[in-house]
């Protein structure tokens, strides 16, 4: 059937009155004018930049050069290598940056009733500004593989994944995101958040340049602006520079005495924050692993060359050495919204070392009280930890926004001494001792994790339960090579540790995190040496900490951070005899500490990079202490030593830095010379550090 011109008139003029009621229904009253106004004129898209490899398909094109001064029509496809970029330009003022690795259809933009369907990205990243046309709304609509996105005159960026993910950042204005299979599913970004569109239909905010997931390519962009960054080299920087140095803090066993200086406090790390909080493990959204290698060697320095001459070490010299090999890995049940994963680690570090020092007091009872003379000793030891863990983590909420997590860890540590020491007053009277003794270790972790995401703004929350016990055993003894009694401490304990992290940016370069801890814990030893009755210690320790971090990225791949963080700890010590009962010690400690941690890392030409960091650590230490005489009378402490009683103080201040030299292989695979130094109290510590991630989301 043929209708008329006449008859078709009469159609449009009906169509138009539909579209103008709905207008008048749902538009804004005093932008009703101005949307119709913009959507009526005719607008035109032209290539206006071309660089490196760009190609257009469709149309009648296949894989055609793109060239400067193209005019787009519906059904264009462009694509850009790994160099290309192209920059597009529309007759309203707006503007198209496509970026490296992408590819995008030209949509029927021209002239259109309501939305105006700019184009569709399906793979890559793209950077949009709409501009408002005459001072007027000038609404438009982008697509993805996963998302709808509605823009009236803003400017943001819009990056898919090869599953289909979309990631999409408002630098200005407001953009509507929703889920492009359920339209119901929509949320309203504004300047400084960032929206992600998963391939299962969620949809949730997220901090800009915090993500873990990311190609971690470099494209050429010498056409774009200055604040055309690739938000993925960001990722990339702050992964590197936060798994570098944070593995320096980790502790074999939590004592409570020791301050834990905040490190990186505003830069996120899934694979590390994952196994401090395990409900940050629901972020991953695809299987991922990471292995860690970190070998490291150190010569231990003496105080002269007469030690090593009196003791026959003339070379090699006594070393310190380490390696730490790790994995961690976490895989994803989408359709349970959970991720399981879970970490390996093995570490084995030895210690070899000889000391002499003069005119000092020779211990009771092997001398008379007072009598000084010198002390010497050589000794080695080596220890091997291992370590692993597991990790499950669910999201919850409309948008994933929350997510639990549990997590379980085991640590197995073997330590062996060898140690002789000589000690000898004025008179030549001499006392020496040869010990070998092994220590084991075992400790069992149940962390609780919860997170919650609110707008530029992530909450974590932890509690963290430890059940430790511990021996150290003696397999011999000698005095002046006289068989002893073999010395033993027999130890268990627990503690639980709350904490918090909070993170967000101020800006897209500029970021902050803030965090604290509170630990309580308990614990009791079974003493029993050789010039000491038999006793029973136990002790009871409260730490405090709280930590304030910014990080800023000047570009891609160069970052700097700030670090503080300041804490408190108590401690009270008792020791009692087994057979009587009666005390024979008591300690209170009581210790301040303020750190303060500045880091930066850069691309120096191509792969190569460069790191560096300053770590300080100022320590008050106050400690009353009072031994008491057991059933002999004889007032010994814990080690069989004569001890001043009354309080003492201590004030210190202690400085370490590492500086490293580093190239990528891929973006993946790292490689990193490091040398650490606390500037003369030990000698410099070298170590090559290997880091590979496999990402199952990319080939």
């Amino acid at each position: 059937m043929v209708l008329s011109t006449r008859g078709n008139a009469k159609i449009l003029f009906i169509i138009a009155l539909v579209i103008f009621g709905a207008e008048i229904l749902f538009a804004p009253k005093n932008n009703l004018l101005a949307v119709a106004d913009a959507q009526n004129t005719i607008v035109e898209a032209r290539v206006t930049s071309v660089s490196g490899k760009a190609a257009i398909s469709g149309n009648g094109l296949n894989n055609a050069n793109l060239l400067r001064g193209v005019t787009l029509t519906t059904g264009d496809v462009i694509s850009t290598g790994s160099t290309g970029h192209v920059v597009i330009d529309l007759t309203d003022g707006s503007q198209v940056i496509i970026l490296p690795n992408s590819k995008v259809v030209v949509s029927d933009f021209r002239n259109a009733a309501t939305l105006r369907e700019l184009l569709q990205i399906t793979l890559g990243r793209i950077r949009v500004r709409i501009n408002h046309f005459q001072g007027k709304p000038n609404p438009y609509r982008v697509k993805s593989p996963t998302a709808s996105i509605a823009v009236r005159g803003t400017e943001f960026e819009v990056s898919v994944g090869l599953a289909g993910e979309t990631r999409v950042t408002v630098l200005k204005g407001k953009v509507e995101v929703a889920s492009l299979s359920d339209p119901s599913r929509l949320l309203l970004a504004e300047p400084g958040r960032s929206v992600i569109v998963r391939p299962d239909e969620t949809i949730d905010f997220f901090v800009s340049g915090m993500i873990t997931k990311g190609t971690g390519e470099r494209g050429d962009e010498k056409s774009a602006k200055p604040t055309n960054r690739n938000e993925e080299d960001k990722e990339a920087g702050l992964r590197d520079a936060a798994n570098v140095y944070e593995r320096y803090l980790e502790s074999v066993v939590e004592s409570g005495k020791s301050p834990l200086p905040s490190r990186f406090a505003a830069f996120p790390d899934a694979h590390l924050d994952s196994l401090e909080n395990p409900a940050y493990a629901a972020e991953f959204t695809a299987a991922e692993g990471r292995l860690f290698l970190l070998p490291s060697l150190n010569g231990v320095s003496s105080e002269n060359d007469e030690i090593r001459d009196r003791f026959g070490l003339k070379q090699p010299r006594p070393l310190d050495y380490g390696i730490i090999p790790e994995g961690t890995f976490f895989a994803p049940l989408n359709r349970f919204r959970m991720v399981i994963g879970g970490s390996a680690a093995f570490t084995r570090d030895a210690v070899s070392s000889a000391s002499i020092s003069e005119n000092v007091q020779l211990p009771n009872p092997q001398f008379p009280t007072g009598t000084t003379g010198m002390s010497d000793g050589v000794g080695s030891t080596s220890n091997n930890i291992l370590k692993g863990s597991l990790i499950v983590a669910r999201r919850f909420g409309n948008h994933d926004q929350r997510s639990f997590g549990v997590g379980v860890e085991r640590l197995s540590s073997h330590g062996f001494l060898n140690e002789t020491t000589n000690l000898t007053d004025s008179t030549g009277l001499s006392f020496t001792e040869q010990v070998k003794s092994h220590t084991d270790i075992d400790r069992t972790r149940l962390t609780f994790g919860f997170k919650e995401d609110f707008r530029n703004v992530r909450l974590g929350l932890f509690y963290r339960h430890n059940l430790i016990r511990a021996g150290n055993f003696d397999e011999q003894r000698l005095i002046n090579g006289i068989r002893q009694s073999n010395s033993l401490i027999d130890a268990d304990g627990k503690s639980s540790e709350v904490g918090l992290r909070l993170r967000g940016a101020i800006s897209s370069r500029l970021f902050y995190g803030a965090e604290g801890t509170l630990l309580f814990g308990h614990s009791r030893e079974n003493i029993k040496r050789a010039v000491i009755v038999d006793s029973n210690q136990h002790a009871a320790t409260n730490r405090a900490t709280l930590g304030f971090g910014i990080g800023y990225i000047f570009r891609p791949r160069t970052i700097f951070s700030i670090d503080t963080a300041a804490g408190l700890v108590y401690t009270n010590q008792y020791r009692n005899e087994v057979l009587t009962g009666n005390q024979l010690e008591r300690e209170h400690l009581r210790a301040r500490f303020v750190s303060f941690h500045a880091a930066a890392q850069s691309d120096l030409w191509r792969n190569l990079f460069i790191s560096t960091s300053l770590l300080s650590i100022t320590q008050s230490r106050t400690t009353d202490s009072r031994v008491f005489p057991d059933r002999f009378g004889r007032l010994l402490n814990a080690e069989g030593f004569v001890s001043s009683p009354g309080r003492t103080r201590d004030y210190f201040t202690d400085f370490y830095s590492n500086y490293g030299l580093g190239w990528r292989f891929k973006p993946n695979f790292v490689v990193e010379y490091i040398l650490t130094t606390d500037y003369g109290q030990t000698s410099a510590r070298h170590g090559l550090l290997l880091r590979y991630t496999f990402d199952f989301n990319h080939k």
